[in-house]
């Protein structure tokens, strides 16, 4: 039994993982999640067993973006709210000779983005560029207020773009956090930033790992389903 040739996915291998999961992202995108030395033979098996939930999950996915689409709007920006840090920025644009496009910050939060600016993706990129250096400056210092208050050092942090996860911990404390995380509530952020801690103290999802970030999160449970529907606060063009 093979997979049909409709359904494009991507498998990767987790080592905290236990059981092969299926997720499907905003833009439709199919993941494979298997834990190591599971055998990727199985996986088209899978998947084709698994095409009709796909095929819903798509279309959810589709939905949402409709839904993304009229809560934020569509094309670039005026201005952004950052509810991490309680920011809103102003996006100016300017048009000049250069083949690229640059944005520049200044007072008052403003950010001004010159260059190509008839070219949507040259733009987006460079906004894209600016988010992620913004949640280095801001969020990193949040994360390690957070690890020494509640005595969970790690070892690094770095801020990364990625469609499926918000953080991860490897085996050697160091921490890699999404810089969407810039758009959530702060008690969201700080729900990813102790959950990715504490498993510096507990590698796996095990139930003695929700016990521990009880410890330090008494809401945790709240906060996750929360996060479920996180991605209505992240607008379009960060996609």
């Amino acid at each position: 039994m093979s997979a049909p040739e409709s359904i494009a996915y991507t498998v990767r291998v987790s080592p905290r993982a236990k059981h092969v999961r299926l997720t499907v992202s905003r833009d439709g995108e199919v993941v494979v999640v298997v834990p190591r030395r599971f055998s990727v033979k199985r996986v088209p098996a899978i998947v084709a067993d698994r095409a009709d939930w796909i095929a819903l999950a798509r279309t959810r996915a589709l939905e949402r973006r409709a839904m993304l689409a009229a809560a934020h709007g569509e094309g670039l920006p005026a201005e952004v709210v950052l509810q991490a840090t309680g920011e809103t920025w102003r996006f100016a644009y300017r048009a000049t000779a250069a083949v690229s496009v640059t944005a520049r910050a200044s007072s008052g939060n403003l950010l001004t983005l010159s260059g190509a600016i008839d070219d949507h993706d040259a733009c987006t990129t460079a906004l894209r560029r600016w988010v992620l250096r913004h949640a280095r400056e801001q969020l990193a210092p949040m994360l390690e207020e957070i690890s020494a208050s509640r005595d969970l050092p790690h070892t690094t942090v770095r801020f990364r773009w990625q469609r499926t996860r918000w953080g991860s911990c490897s085996a050697k404390g160091a921490i890699s956090l999404n810089a969407k995380l810039l758009f959530l509530p702060p008690h969201l952020v700080r729900y990813v930033m102790l959950h990715e801690l504490c498993h510096t103290r507990v590698m796996d999802h095990s139930a003695r790992f929700w016990a521990f970030l009880g410890e330090h999160d008494p809401l945790w449970q709240r906060h996750r389903r929360e996060l479920r529907a996180s991605w209505l606060h992240v607008p379009g063009w960060v996609e």
